[in-house]
């Protein structure tokens, strides 16, 4: 069995990940902006991480270290889409979809490594999108969403910039696209 912190839990894949993990009898740590729910058997809630938040970094090892000293796999999820266009864009969506993608976790997975929270054969896993892809964009799809599209394009690049960087720390991390629409609870 494995433990698991699952960023971005309180609804959709987070928390449809969640319960798979603590189902199979792994431990799970689970964060989400708001108060922490109950926890229960093999899960436990972590509640104020706002990922948007200058101090989520901090905060998160802060309330982890009362429950562990060490994690085997971190995964990223938390996310943001704020819809937009060319002929409406918004400057506050789009820092917001930046934040949470592409900026939060090099400072969460700064925070975790350097707490040592994170060690040596642990992986990081961050869920990306298909559409942070230049090449699989067409024209047909037209343009659009910049902060949603573009956010996730940097959450592409920082993913391998910090498998880069944690190579030699033995610390695996992997950039996912969930492609089909998976059961998720609300």
């Amino acid at each position: 069995m494995v433990k698991v912190l699952v960023v971005g839990a309180s609804r959709g894949l987070g928390a449809s990940l969640v319960d798979q993990y603590g189902k199979a009898g792994n431990t799970v740590y689970a964060t989400s902006r708001s108060e922490a729910s109950q926890s229960k058997e093999h899960i436990t809630y972590i509640g104020g991480i706002d990922v948007a938040a200058e101090n989520a970094g901090p905060e998160l090892v802060s309330k982890l270290k009362r429950s562990t000293s060490s994690v085997d796999v971190v995964i990223i999820t938390a996310g943001y889409f704020g819809t937009e266009s060319f002929d409406e864009p918004s400057w506050e969506k789009q820092l917001k979809m930046y934040t949470t993608s592409s900026i939060a976790p090099v400072f969460i997975v700064h925070h975790l490594v350097t707490a040592d929270l994170i060690r040596k054969g642990s992986k990081i896993i961050l869920v990306s999108s298909e559409s942070g892809s230049i090449t699989l964009r067409h024209e047909s799809e037209g343009g659009g969403n910049y902060g949603h599209h573009a956010s996730k394009a940097a959450l592409n690049m920082t993913g391998k910039l910090l498998s880069l960087d944690l190579k030699d720390k033995d610390i695996a991390v992997g950039i996912v696209h969930v492609r089909d629409r998976v059961p998720t609870r609300s």
